[in-house]
């Protein structure tokens, strides 16, 4: 009866902790965005900007020296980025009605008048059904195409309405970050100053965990965009396909991405090619797209699980969980979270249920506070 009762409020007590950790993410994500994305950037840039002052003293030039390059660098990239999406845009505008007219066009032609021929060589009065089902699914392909249009004339009329919001977010983000950098440790001693001692190490050990168990996810997953890049650059090169090394790591990029993945890339393709009439071409990328798909679905939860010191069920079980329940942020934070819990109750930091024993086998990573 005693265990009974233990367990009970354990389960209480654990879940107003995590009600109340939820309630003041939400908070802060809503509130305090630019100002937690200014001590992130702070948080990244402080090992350069120790090592810095380590061998030419504590000067503020060096802070702001370090954070103007990085926002410099930043600029380039996203000025590259844009330079290269418009060159992309231009070329697929000017491919686009030609490849309408030559492919998409006669295809459907052909399409309708295969199936009209088929059906008045068997009935002609089934023929004409078939006439006024094509027209009614022609008038319902204008209307889908109305309502996109629309579609996209409201997001683009909203994205542009939320253009000085995000500028000045954007600002307020760039600007904290500056004075998190300048003055990062007298910032980091009020904070903890306001925590309860008791509280202290219970935090420290959870940020250390944190970073731990980011580093151990972010080098379970750059394995897993290896094997894919591994993969795609063999397929491609066996396939044919031109500059096989550099589409591969190209699209091994985006196999970061929940749910499609590869197939981000690899399902237009393959409908394009069987489009276009090139039926082998799309068979060999399906068959090297379920391949990839196949070995990353069965590697994936065993990779990040042994990284990030849990069973690949537990693993797979969270990853799920996590991105039913908040999309991309919980298909990471669901199983950091949950890793940063069983080190805490494994090091006897907490105790989650008084049956469940410690494991005495995990090693607390060495991270600089």
């Amino acid at each position: 009866m005693e265990q009974k009762k233990n367990f009970i409020i354990n389960v209480v007590y654990y879940g107003i902790v995590l009600g109340i950790v939820v309630a003041v993410s939400m908070f802060a994500m809503n509130y305090l965005a630019p100002f937690i994305v200014g001590f992130i950037i702070a948080f990244i840039l402080k090992p350069i900007v120790q090592k810095l002052i380590k061998h030419f003293g504590d000067n503020k030039l060096i802070r702001v020296g370090v954070i103007l390059l990085f926002y410099i660098l930043i600029g380039f990239i996203i000025f590259w980025l844009f330079i290269a999406g418009i060159s992309a845009l231009q070329n697929f505008a000017k491919t686009l009605p030609a490849f309408y007219e030559a492919t998409l066009v006669p295809t459907f032609k052909s399409m309708v008048d295969f199936i009209e021929k088929f059906f008045s060589d068997m009935n002609p009065v089934m023929a004409q059904t078939v006439d006024q089902v094509i027209s009614g699914v022609a008038e319902s392909m204008k209307g889908m195409v109305g309502n996109i249009s629309t579609g996209v004339i409201t997001f683009i009329t909203n994205a542009i309405a939320s253009v000085p919001s995000l500028l000045i977010t954007i600002l307020i983000a760039v600007i904290s970050s500056f004075f998190f950098t300048l003055d990062y440790q007298n910032i980091v001693n009020n904070i903890f100053g306001v925590i309860p001692d008791r509280w202290q190490s219970l935090v420290m050990d959870v940020k250390s965990g944190f970073i731990g168990t980011v580093g151990k996810y972010l080098r379970a997953y750059a394995k897993l965009m290896s094997l894919t890049f591994v993969e795609l650059s063999i397929g491609f090169f066996i396939i044919g396909i031109g500059n096989p090394v550099g589409l591969a790591f190209i699209i091994s990029i985006v196999d970061i991405l929940p749910v499609l993945g590869t197939g981000t890339v690899m399902i237009p393709w393959i409908i394009f090619e069987f489009v276009m009439g090139n039926i082998s071409m799309g068979i060999y990328l399906l068959i090297l797209y379920v391949v990839i798909t196949v070995v990353r679905n069965i590697l994936e939860p065993k990779v990040v699980g042994d990284q990030i010191g849990l069973h690949p069920l537990a693993t797979l079980v969270c990853i799920f969980v996590g991105m039913r329940l908040a999309g991309i942020v919980g298909l990471f934070g669901l199983p950091i979270m949950v890793t940063i819990i069983k080190t805490l109750h494994d090091e006897g930091k907490i105790t989650l249920f008084k049956n469940l024993k410690p494991n005495k086998s995990v090693k607390k990573d060495s991270v600089e506070a």
